[in-house]
């Protein structure tokens, strides 16, 4: 359902510019009008993605919480931009399309200041010789894998006459392929140790131990409550190297995220967008 929304809107973006102007040249008391080129090709970009988010690690109060977290990603898809102007170097003003595949991840850590801890002190068969207090120290990690297919509609303007840097400015509408989480707790120190397993734990909540138990995964998969749609405003600046034919197209934007990536948080996600656009004239 979302690829067919997602190629209907391209299909439809594509088809109404050019048949308003196919109307106007096709009536004879109408002087001819030559149809402004449109330019497509594809888009190659870097994500700077950012959580903004305050999650706890446990459902304790007294445990950490993770606040907020960063990570690279990227995005590659397909641009189509209308100009309006007779073409691209006389034009000061268009409209860009693009379908897109992004992907914005985010790694959040939060450590534990070393505490003294009761170990059970055991022997190479396991069993226990008795207990003593050491300090240790721990770390929580959260990864989110957060990937998603996204509909631009950008206004772009050129403010300077003769300098091709331009403004962009719109809406994203991002459909999620991917939003799963991995939460570890992890001993640091001392480099001996393991966590005992609870039993009980594992039973309620599905913990597993890995690493030789130096490691509990808390969470994994699906983020709870996570939805499926994501909505953005993009703004930012481009400069256009324009040839016969074709245009290359840098740019940097910040794109700002609209709705929370889970209705049960204040989870945003935003992005800073480095790419590049090549289009070719048709």
């Amino acid at each position: 359902m979302k690829l067919r929304f997602l190629l209907a809107f391209l299909i439809l973006i594509m088809v109404i510019p050019g048949s308003n102007l196919l109307s106007q040249g096709s009536n004879p008391l109408v002087p001819d009008y030559k149809r402004p080129p449109v330019y497509i090709g594809p888009v190659l970009g870097y994500n700077r993605s950012m959580h903004t988010v305050d999650l706890a690690s446990f459902d304790d109060a007294i445990c950490p919480r993770f606040e907020d977290g960063q990570s690279n990603g990227f995005f590659v898809g397909l641009s189509f931009e209308q100009h309006l102007g007779k073409d691209a170097l006389s034009s000061t003003s268009s409209f860009i399309f693009r379908v897109l595949y992004n992907t914005m991840p985010a790694s959040l850590e939060v450590s534990e200041n070393p505490i003294p801890s009761l170990i059970t002190i055991v022997d190479g068969a396991g069993n226990p010789q008795g207990e003593d207090v050491i300090n240790s120290s721990t770390l929580h990690t959260q990864d989110i894998t957060y990937s998603l297919v996204t509909a631009e509609v950008m206004y772009k303007i050129n403010p300077i006459p003769g300098i091709p840097l331009g403004f962009v400015v719109g809406p994203t509408f991002d459909f999620a392929m991917a939003r799963n989480q991995d939460q570890r707790y992890k001993l640091v120190q001392p480099l001996e140790a393991q966590f005992r397993r609870n039993q009980g734990a594992i039973d309620q909540f599905g913990y597993q131990y890995v690493d030789n138990d130096r490691t509990i995964i808390v969470k994994e998969g699906e983020i709870p409550e996570s939805s499926g749609f994501r909505f953005g405003i993009k703004a930012g600046m481009q400069f256009e190297l324009t040839a016969p034919g074709f245009v290359v197209v840098p740019g940097i934007a910040y794109n700002f995220g609209i709705t929370n990536l889970s209705t049960a948080e204040n989870w945003r996600v935003n992005a800073l967008q480095v790419g590049v656009d090549v289009r070719f004239a048709l």
